[in-house]
């Protein structure tokens, strides 16, 4: 029995080993077979340096890496380059294959100097975006540098696509599951990496970044990924980078653990950084210490942070907590940020917290340099987190910090904050509920600003719902450079909305003013309009005291318009008594509003006149107008010049008011020539007014 044991171990061993020898392929830019390898490292230390065309390593369904040694190491190949690339995927047909162990203060994979390689997940090498089939991982739940995947040394120009990443050290301080480290004698820094449409879970930080101040890190792209079940931060900023990208991200938590939490933290800012389309949800902790959706602790002076179309929602109880904040501006050092377009919701009950202080704000500027700058326009930001220490405060923002030499401009943002205080928004170190007594606070700042509550699909999907659609008091002001919305949707030229949700429902006209004058018999409605969107038409409504609306009139709207544009329209002949007008504001698509209604009262003339006629000289009709101030028997003739009867154009009995009467030649058979009309008025009371003038026929 012995013996036939040890046989059959014999024979199986060889097979499985063989396996392993084919399980990674390394082919060369013509997909043809180069070489078979037991390991990735072996493919890679194949490759030719330098290199004179590019090379596909591909792993097959039956790699287990067995014979790897970890770190997996890619070095620097000299001849990659944008044309002789360094591919890695799973083969085709592959469903997942897992890349990395446990070694515990050291990177599965690194990629220490290396240049133009591609990391695709994907079984068959498709584009960015297509399946995970590839999971790299980390094992080890303790050391300082356990990552799944590493930078170092100068790596740049370096693509990571369609893969998951996975890493254990929430517990432990300091790993990160992928890590853009230190380039110590290499300036390049490990920069130009795009690094797109992968999961990435655990790990102290998700993803790190500390490079160093002689050769930072530059240029790092970090877009739609899904990142989450981190310790600390979901993308962590340490030191020497410049000029990142962080779009189109997901961070979430579906598990918590005890450490201060952020989805970003960004320590230092240099270049121009860009943080947006980002979506940052369902954050939480089991420590005290503070939560927060961005957080800037910056140091450095002279960069840029460009954070816009952001959706942030921190909605949940999150227990026992120092304060929750969506976004914190801080630090000493003097930057620039810009604050476009986001939306921030806080919501959940608070526990603890310190009386006097703010517990919960969606926005918070704390930044101490006195030359910075702060730009925070079309910011949406509500906050319905209640409860906490006894005289805590909640509040939509504050602004604690007021440069002294450096540049604010903020204005057009909403504030909401629904604790039992209603504190929207805070300046200068006091809270105000009056928008009145902000707007004074924050002068000349924050003119345009508004305490508005709104409306969302839930508290996770901040997208516009309900009554917030097509409400006014949510719009904005353009900013020229970002012409489009979290989703992609066009912003309104002229008055988008605040926040990252462009609403499908275009907000209405905006109506300035809106006015009625009488003269005489005549009413003129004047009206103003500040913007226009896809407005079609006005419609000017009547109605006498005690009666019902009626038509009196249309004008057509702009359509689209972001300029100051007045209308006017005449109601003539309105008989005596008081009337309310309004106007009917029809969009395109058949929706309308009204605007506020204004009262006139039209009486009748304290005394007898009558007009020129008009036109004069006229063909072939003219018009007369006459008062009466009391019900009078009225003629009105016709006659030439030589005074001979032509003919008798008004006789009866007409009440008080204003009046008019057309004359028509033709209907007359008048030839051209100078004629002369009499107006003859008797009152009750037996009043004679007379009067007579002379019109021009010209034929």
């Amino acid at each position: 029995m012995t013996k036939r044991l040890l046989f059959l171990f014999a024979f199986l061993f060889p097979v499985l080993a063989t396996a392993q020898d084919n399980s990674v392929e390394l082919r060369d830019a013509a997909d043809a077979l180069v070489s078979s390898h037991n390991s990735l490292q072996a493919a890679y230390n194949a490759i030719p340096s330098p290199m004179t065309q590019g090379y596909r390593i591909v792993i097959q369904q039956t790699y287990t890496g067995a014979n790897e040694t970890y770190p997996i190491s890619f070095t620097q190949k000299d001849g990659a380059s944008a044309s002789q690339k360094i591919q890695v995927y799973p083969a085709a047909g592959v469903t997942m294959v897992t890349v990395g162990g446990t070694p515990t203060n050291a990177p599965s994979w690194q990629l220490d100097g290396a240049d133009y390689v591609v990391i695709n997940g994907n079984a068959g090498n498709g584009p960015a975006g297509s399946a995970i089939n590839m999971t790299i991982q980390n094992l080890a739940t303790t050391g300082a540098n356990s990552s799944a995947l590493r930078y170092l040394n100068g790596a740049t120009n370096n693509h990571v696509m369609n893969c998951k990443f996975a890493g254990y050290t929430q517990l432990s301080a300091g790993p990160r599951t992928v890590e853009f480290q230190l380039s110590a004698n290499n300036p390049e820094g490990n920069s130009d990496n795009l690094f797109e449409y992968n999961e990435v879970f655990g790990g102290r930080s998700g993803i790190g970044i500390a490079g160093t101040a002689a050769n930072p890190n530059k240029n790092i792209v970090i877009r739609n990924n899904k990142i989450y079940d981190f310790g600390f931060a979901g993308i962590w900023v340490l030191s020497g980078t410049n000029s990142f990208e962080f779009t189109r991200n997901e961070i979430y938590q579906t598990q918590f653990y005890n450490a201060a939490h952020s989805g970003m933290n960004i320590a230092i800012i240099l270049g121009t950084n860009k943080v947006a389309y980002n979506k940052i949800y369902n954050l939480a902790n089991t420590s005290t210490s503070t939560l927060r959706g961005i957080t800037v602790s910056s140091t450095s002076n002279g960069g840029t942070l460009q954070i816009y179309n952001n959706m942030i929602s921190l909605a949940l109880d999150n227990g026992t907590k120092t304060s929750v904040y969506g976004v914190q501006l801080g630090g000493a050092g003097d930057y620039t940020a810009e604050l476009f377009y986001n939306t921030i919701y806080i919501g959940g009950a608070h526990t603890g917290g310190t009386a006097g202080n703010i517990i919960s704000a969606g926005f918070v500027k704390s930044n101490t340099g006195d030359t910075s700058s702060f730009y925070a326009k079309n910011n949406l930001i509500i906050n319905r987190r209640t409860g906490g220490t006894a005289g805590a405060l909640h509040t939509g923002s504050f602004i604690s910090t007021l440069v002294t030499a450096g540049t604010l401009d903020i204005d057009y943002n909403i504030y909401y904050g629904a604790d039992s205080a209603a504190l929207h928004a805070g300046w200068g170190g006091f809270v105000y509920n009056s928008i009145t007594q902000y707007r004074d606070s924050a002068a000349p700042h924050e003119q345009n600003s508004n305490f508005v509550n709104a409306s969302f699909v839930d508290s996770v999907d901040l997208h516009l719902a309900g009554a917030s659609l097509g409400d006014l008091r949510l719009a904005g002001t353009p900013v020229a450079w970002i012409t489009d919305d979290i989703d992609g949707n066009t912003r309104d030229a002229s008055k988008p909305y605040v926040g990252a949700d462009e609403g499908l429902v275009p907000l209405p006209v905006e109506l300035a003013s809106f006015s009625a004058n009488v003269n005489e018999n005549n009413v003129i409605l004047t009206w103003t309009t500040v913007t226009e969107l896809n407005s079609k038409s006005f419609v000017v409504e009547r109605m006498i005291s005690g009666g019902s609306w009626t038509a009196a009139g249309e004008i057509a709207a702009a359509g689209y318009s972001t300029e100051i544009r007045t209308y006017s329209f005449t109601d003539r002949n309105v008989a005596a008594g008081s009337y309310s007008y309004r106007l009917k504001t029809v969009d395109f698509d058949g929706s309308y509003e009204y605007s506020p209604v204004v009262e006139v009262s039209l009486g009748v003339p304290s005394e007898f006149a009558v007009s020129q006629n008009y036109p004069n000289p006229f063909n072939p009709a003219t018009t007369v107008d006459f008062q009466l101030p009391a019900d009078a028997r009225v003629t009105l003739e016709l006659y030439s010049v030589t005074g001979e009867k032509v003919a008798s154009l008004l006789n009866g009995s007409l009440s008080a008011g204003y009046h008019k009467h057309l004359i028509d030649a033709a209907s007359l058979r008048l030839t051209s020539g100078i004629y002369i009309y009499r107006f003859t008025a008797v009152s009750a009371d037996g009043k004679e007014f007379r009067q007579v003038r002379k019109m021009t026929l010209l034929k």
